[in-house]
């Protein structure tokens, strides 16, 4: 059985609350979904494609000193 991979993501301007094994995205950066997938040993191709997208515009759309902080659920 496939499962959806759905993910999300949360803007973090604080830099000490970069701790812990969290993926994180700097602004100037892409998000490289199979980074991700490779980071969490998840299947790429279980990665719902729109949250992908998703995340990669947030990602360009961030300012100076801001951060994604990427997350995943997974729906069976």
């Amino acid at each position: 059985m496939m499962a959806t991979i759905n993910l999300t993501y949360t803007v973090v301007t604080n830099p000490d609350s970069l701790v812990g094994f969290n993926f994180y995205v700097a602004s100037g950066q892409v998000f490289d979904a199979d980074e991700y997938a490779e980071a969490y040993k998840l299947n790429r191709t279980d990665l719902d494609s729109s949250g992908v997208q998703t995340i990669q515009n947030a990602a360009a759309n961030l300012n100076v000193g801001e951060w994604l902080m990427v997350s995943h659920s997974i729906a069976a």
